[in-house]
Parts: structure tokens; sequence; C-alpha cells
């Protein structure tokens, strides 16, 4: 590790970053049993890495005029947050909650009194040199020092070795985003037993009288590091990961769908949201959404079958050879919904087997289905800025191809990119002029 302390300031980072992604959880959930000690986890942790950082000490020392202060204080740092480890998963485990909570104080009263002994330990020992790396190792032999270490260095080991047997005796049980979790969570307890396999080396190295201080300055940082990340990142994940996954799947619809909303959203009313840039997915997702369903709603007097009768045959025209074929069959009800006719209506050509060739039909009349919807919105939506004479249908729904989430962004795609919907648009635009 060089002396930049990059490898403690990142995980801190990261840390401090899973605290800000569930700060808006936070929001009438504070006394879930399991969000706030989470939340403590992930802080305490962040907050112990900075502390360890070689510059962090430097500039704690002197700011507070007591050599190696950062030591007691990065100790008792790493005391609360063994405690925060067992108190999660305590909350974790679940049972009743008069069991809990006796357990839950347990905990923080013996973590407490580990704490103060650390504080007064420090103040009987003599450590007049400054130690920005290796305190440990370099006062292993002085008296109170010895034993603050010792003290913090063994609590801190009975906190890792119950959290991964718990862990690993639920890791069965367990399936999911909770199990990925507790994996998570052994993984980076076994760094931890690294880091501190290595901390008693270099101290018991120290006793007998050799020098392995290498093993303490730069052999465990990366293993304490890469341990808190990892941790931390196992007891966030069920409640991060769900809510996660869902921002990425709502930013990908969002993405995929502004062909679209770009396509509609100047028919909506003068009411618009504004978006900042920390509004999640989820909620830009929502907003786009409505301004589609107003632009559609806007179009609905204006959507003429008649160009999506001409769109679909088209559109199966161009997707299934010339040779052998019947007369395409035309899409029947108004224009919010449509069914197609079945299996003799359009013939395929030859495949390797009767399967394949159902999977091709399949495929070709969606996608039919979807290029005559968006052809049929495109010409509507010219019409609508041009007050072109309204097409008055007797069903007032959605179009079909709205319903889902897969289809609306395959009608967002034909918008942008299909040639008959072009098309339509174009000869829509010519209606117009020469109405005029």
């Amino acid at each position: 590790m060089n002396g930049s302390g990059l490898v403690f300031y990142v995980p801190g980072a990261i840390l401090l970053i899973a605290v800000a992604i569930k700060v808006p959880s936070l929001k009438g959930t504070w006394r879930d049993p399991v969000i706030m000690p989470s939340c403590a986890l992930l802080l305490i942790g962040s907050a112990v890495c900075v502390l360890s950082a070689p510059p962090t000490i430097t500039e704690v020392n002197a700011f507070t005029g007591i050599s190696n202060f950062s030591g007691p204080l990065v100790y008792c740092g790493m005391s609360a947050l063994s405690a925060s480890y067992l108190v999660l998963m305590i909350a974790w485990r679940g049972g009743p909650l008069p069991r809990i909570k006796r357990r839950t104080l347990l905990v923080v009263t013996l973590y407490t009194l580990v704490i103060i002994a650390i504080v007064v330990l420090f103040g009987l020992a003599e450590v007049p040199v400054e130690r920005t790396r290796d305190l440990d190792t370099y006062y292993a032999n002085t008296p109170y020092m010895r034993e603050m270490i010792l003290l913090y260095l063994v609590f801190h080991t009975l906190a890792t070795v119950a959290l991964t047997g718990m862990c690993l005796s639920w890791l069965r049980m367990i399936t999911g985003v909770t199990r990925t979790g507790l994996a998570l969570i052994v993984i980076g307890s076994c760094f931890d037993l690294s880091y501190q396999a290595v901390k008693y080396t270099s101290m018991a190295a120290r006793w007998a009288g050799r020098d392995w201080d290498y093993l303490s300055t730069d052999v465990s940082p990366p293993l304490v590091s890469a341990a808190g990340v990892l941790v931390a990142t196992g007891f966030a994940l069920p409640r991060l990961g769900p809510p996660l996954a869902d921002n990425v799947r709502a930013w990908r619809r969002y993405r995929l769908q502004k062909p679209l909303w770009a396509e509609l959203r100047e028919l909506r009313g003068p009411v618009t949201a504004e978006f900042r840039w920390w509004t999640s997915p989820v909620v830009r997702l929502t907003q786009q959404e409505i301004t589609i369903l107003d632009g559609i709603l806007a179009c609905a007097p204006y959507l003429d079958t008649e160009i999506r009768d001409a769109a679909y045959a088209e559109a199966l025209r161009q997707s299934v050879p010339p040779a052998g074929s019947s007369p395409v069959p035309r899409i029947r009800t108004g224009w919010a919904k449509f069914r197609t006719r079945r299996p003799r209506a359009v013939p395929l050509p030859a495949s390797p087997g009767p399967q394949r060739v159902a999977g091709a039909r399949q495929t070709e009349l969606e996608d039919a289905m979807v290029v005559a919807d968006a052809a049929m919105l495109a010409a509507a939506r010219i019409h609508v800025t041009s007050h072109h004479n309204e097409h008055h249908t007797s069903e007032m729904r959605l179009l079909e191809t709205m319903e889902r989430p897969h289809t609306r962004v395959r009608l967002a795609q034909a918008i942008e990119t299909s040639p008959i919907v072009a098309a339509a648009r174009r000869r829509a635009g010519l209606q117009d002029i020469h109405q005029e």
C-alpha cells in the first residue's frame, strides 16, 4: 500500500454510495429492525475505512495533538462494526421480539465494554512515537498497548467467526438474492479472517524477536478492505438488490421507449413532469408512459383502421416470400383491438420442421401487428396537428400493443425505424396538404 491510502478510501467511498442509495428507503421505515442496523453497518464501515488510511491517521493525530490517537479510534470503530454485524444478523434471524431485544442488548453491552477498555488501555500506555502503518507491530511488546491491540483483535475474531457460522448454517435454507448476500458475507468473512491471521502472525513474530512487519503493513490492508466491502455488500444486497434491479429494468425500458415518447409528447396537455438529475428511473418511466398514453388518447379520433390494414398487409408481404402465397389476412375489429385469422391465413416456405414453421408464423404476425399499429399511430399524429377530419370509432380503448411492456418497446422501435411507418407518415402529410 502506498501513502495515498487509496486502498482504504475507495472502499470507504463505495460504502458511502451504498448508504446514499439506501437513504430514500428510510422514509417511513426507519424503525424497521433491519433497516437501521444495515445503514449503521454501512456508515461505520465507511468511517473505519477512511479513518484507517495513513493520510487520515496523520491528520487526526495532528488535530488532536495526541500521538497515535487514531489507533484506539480505529479499533473502537472496528469493534462497533463487529457489534453491528452481530446485531444485524440477530435481526435477520428473527424470532420473538423480547428475545431479539435481549440478544441485541447483550451484544451492544459487551462491545461497549470492549470499546471502553480500549480507551482505558490506551490512556495507560506509553506510545510517544507516531506510527501510521505499523502501530500494532511496533508496539506489540509495549505494556497496555499490547493488551489493547489483542483485545480488539480477539473480539473482532469472535464476531467474524460467529457471523461466518450463522451465514453458513443458513446458506442451504435460503434462496434468491438473500442467498447471494449470505454468500458474499461468507467470502468477505474469509478475507477478514485472513486479515486477522496476518495480524496475529506479525505480532507473534515480534514477540519471537523477528521482523515480519510487512505482513501487517503490506498484506493486511487489501484483505481488510476487500472484507469490508464484501460483507457490507452482502448485508445491503437483500434490501438494495430488488430496487436496484427494478431501476435497471425501468431505465432500459425508458431508453427504448424514447422514440414513441418523442412522437407523442407534444400532444400532451400543458402540465408536464420535470425531471431532476436524482429522479429515479422508475419515476421517469412512469411519467414517460403517462405522456405516451395521453398522446394516444389525443390521437384516438384520428386513428384509421384502413391505414393499419394496409400497413399490416405490407409488413406480412415483406416478411413472407411471394412464391405459393395466398391473400394476406385482413386484421379485424376497430383500431383498439385486433385479432388475426388462424393457420390457413399465411402460408410459409418449407422449413426443417413444423415447430419452426409455427414459431416463425407467430413472430411474423406479431411483428406485422406492431408495424401496423405504429403506422396508424404515426399517421394519426400528423392528422392531429393539422386538424384533419376525425375518424370516430365506437371503441375508445388502448392499442393492444400498448398493453404489454415488450410490445410497447417494439412499437417504439417501429415508430423510429420501420420504412412502412415512415411511408404512412409521409402519405398522411401529403393528404393533409391536399386537403388544405
